[in-house]
This record gives structure tokens, sequence and C-alpha cells, in this order.
């Protein structure tokens, strides 16, 4: 059977043939913990569009939004702003802050709300200081994120790429980051004959309630998928938010396993993900 990976965003830059490696690499590690292998015969496609999402992205001319000027509720008047800011308040919120905790990285009043950019810039503060959250790399995934929903073309560009990898028949697919909202918009406009017997996610942010707003309604697990698998570590920013039936409420429900101990140092790392045996094992059940 066919195993297809698909990626999330900042791989720009990077050699395919060495980023599948290191994704089969760390799938061996966790595989070999868990006392099992890949199934002899299995065919791995890697569709790599690190370069694409990032030549696109920056073909929009969407700035960071650490860079946007604090100046009026809403610095450009769009729904990237808004976007951005309801993101950043959710992860805020799954962080434990408090409107106290934000108030305090403010030098005065300042009208609460993810619509009012001195709010969000004061929120991007009070995560900053928070023991191993990153908001440079929130900001940019964020972005990242905010373009691949909302441009139909780099939308399309995006998923012609993995689809053509995930192609007819059976396909397991396992899907990082920003990569489970590509592979799920795919596979839920999966072609005829399409199977997937298993869709395994792993740091996925499509839990969080801006992000979902931009998918298709009403949320449906792809009808070609079997069963669904998402793993997160708790300490992950991109993936604080369960996929269960709060977050997610879609038939059959998707299984959780919220205890990955994600080695990486922004605990977000797909090899700190890959190297779980409960994930590996997993993966492969349904090769």
């Amino acid at each position: 059977m066919k195993l297809v990976m698909v990626h999330g965003r900042s791989q720009q830059g990077k050699d395919e043939a060495k980023l599948k490696k290191e994704w089969l690499d760390a799938l061996a590690y966790g595989l070999a913990r868990a006392d099992k292998k890949l199934p002899a015969g299995t065919t791995v496609e890697f569709p790599y569009y690190g370069n694409l999402l990032a030549e696109l992205v920056e073909e929009t001319n969407t700035p960071l939004g650490a860079s946007i000027n604090a100046k009026g509720p809403n610095p450009d008047g769009g729904s990237d702003a808004d976007f951005r800011g309801e993101v950043l308040d959710e992860i805020a919120r799954s962080l434990g802050l408090t409107d106290a905790d934000i108030q305090r990285e403010l030098s005065g009043p300042t009208r609460k709300g993810p619509a009012n950019w001195e709010w969000v810039q004061a929120i991007m503060r009070a995560i900053d200081r928070v023991p191993g959250i990153n908001t440079e790399a929130i900001d940019l995934f964020t972005r990242d994120v905010f373009v691949y929903l909302t441009f139909p073309g780099v939308t399309r560009k995006i998923n012609n790429q993995i689809n053509a990898s995930i192609g007819a028949g059976p396909c397991v697919v396992l899907a990082h980051s920003l990569g489970t909202i590509v592979a799920y918009n795919v596979l839920r406009h999966g072609g005829v004959g399409l199977k997937c017997p298993r869709f395994v996610t792993v740091g996925s942010p499509l839990g969080i309630k801006a992000i979902k707003r931009y998918l298709e309604t009403p949320l449906e697990s792809p009808a070609c998928v079997s069963s669904w698998f998402n793993a997160y570590d708790e300490r992950d920013f991109v993936a604080l938010i369960p996929l269960d039936s709060r977050n997610f409420d879609v038939a059959p429900p998707i299984e959780n396993n919220k205890a990955v101990n994600n080695f990486t140092d922004n605990r977000h790392g797909i090899a700190g993900y890959l190297s779980d045996p409960v994930v590996a094992s997993k993966l492969v059940e349904s090769l």
C-alpha cells in the first residue's frame, strides 16, 4: 500500500530527498520502539511543496503581524488581522493566560478583543513570556495558514500537488501542522475510488475556531477515510486544541492521543511525533 506524508510550513530551501529521509528515519525509530517495521512493499510518497508555498506567500505581499503598525482597532481593515488576532487569542486562552496577563503588557487602557491590534500585540508579548513558546514562530504560522486558506490560487496549487501524490486507490495519509489542513481539504474532495484506511494527523491546528471558519461546512470526516487518529503534545502551541467532539465534531469520531512527549525544542517538530511508538504503530497498522 502507499503511504503519503504531507509536511507543514517552513520547509522552503530544503532538500526534498533529505527531508523525506528525516521523516522516515524518525518513523523507523518510533517503529523500533514499538517493535514493528514498515511493511515490505510500502510505497512512500512525499509531496514537497515548501518552496512553492514560500513563493506563493511572498507573492501575496502579506506582511508578518509583528511588522504591522499598531494604530487603530484593525491595522489594515481586513480579515488577515482579524484572523491572526483570533488565532493568537485562542492560543493564549489555551495556555491559561487571562485578560489581566494581557493587560499587564499594555501601557494604558485599551479596548479588549482580537480585532484591536494593540491588544493583539499585547497578547503576543504575554505569550512570549510562557517558557518554550516562540511568538515569532506563531506569527509566521498564522500568516502562512491565512494565505493558504484565503487565497484561492494558493489553495488550488498546493492542493493539486498533494492530490497528485495521493492519486487513486488505497493509501494511508500522514500529515503534520499546516499539512493537516491541506490533507484534510484534499481528502474531503478525493476522487472516485480513493480509499484511506487511516488518516494520521500530528501537531494539527484544525481545532482552532478561526481556522475552522475557513473550512467547508458542515465539518465532516472525509468519506474516503475509514479511521482518523490525531496525536499531539499538550505543550505544542499549534495543537493545543484536541480534535474531539467539542472542537471538531465529526462522525466517526477522531481518536485523540495527547500523551506524546515531543522532545523537539518547540514541542512541534515532526521528529518528536514520528519517534513516538504509539503514533508509529497507528500509522503502520493499516498499511
